[in-house]
């Protein structure tokens, strides 16, 4: 906005603000690689890496240790028989919400799906022994902070097509 001036850093400010898109830049695209990086264990077309759980067995997790009857039933009657669809959508939304956050590229669209598959992920699992369901609530709150902070415009895509699309374009509200 035109007129409006950043308030200078003074000598008692606990860090320099002009730090901060930066850091949730770099989380950004770290999280991307997070996302890209838990694909390794859902590979197509089995969904599952050669001796480890796959994809089948932590859905199959997900209904013996259901938090939630009504969650635990949907999957059971809904997801494994239908598992090559839904595994294949599962896959495309990690890959394509990793790929957007690495590049910053509709960034507030990318963090908002990403933000439900966080909440599917902690709902589904909370039960399962050996995981910490707080892992997705950070994962949740990261997702919120991106959509937030419209976290692609520093070093992102996004920051490149504010720049050059112009103002009235509807893609703009996704970056």
């Amino acid at each position: 906005m035109k007129g409006k001036t950043r308030p200078k850093p003074t000598a008692n400010a606990p860090f320099d603000m002009r730090a901060t898109p930066w850091l949730i830049a770099a989380a950004r695209m770290l999280i991307g690689l997070l996302w890209l990086w838990s694909l390794r264990w859902k590979l197509p077309p089995a969904f599952a890496p050669g001796a480890n759980r796959g994809l089948l067995e932590w859905l199959q997790l997900e209904v013996q240790h259901a938090a939630f009857p009504w969650y635990g039933q949907f999957v059971a009657s809904v997801v494994i028989p239908n598992f090559t669809l839904f595994a294949w959508i599962i896959f495309m939304g990690e890959l394509l919400v990793g790929l957007a956050l690495l590049t910053g590229t509709w960034t507030r669209l990318a963090g908002a799906v990403g933000l439900l598959m966080a909440i599917n992920l902690g709902v589904g699992l909370l039960e399962v022994p050996g995981e910490w369901p707080w892992s997705y609530v950070m994962l949740a709150l990261w997702q919120a902070l991106f959509v937030a902070a419209a976290a692609g415009r520093v070093a992102g895509v996004d920051g490149w097509l504010r720049r050059r699309l112009p103002r009235g374009s509807g893609w703009l509200r996704f970056t």
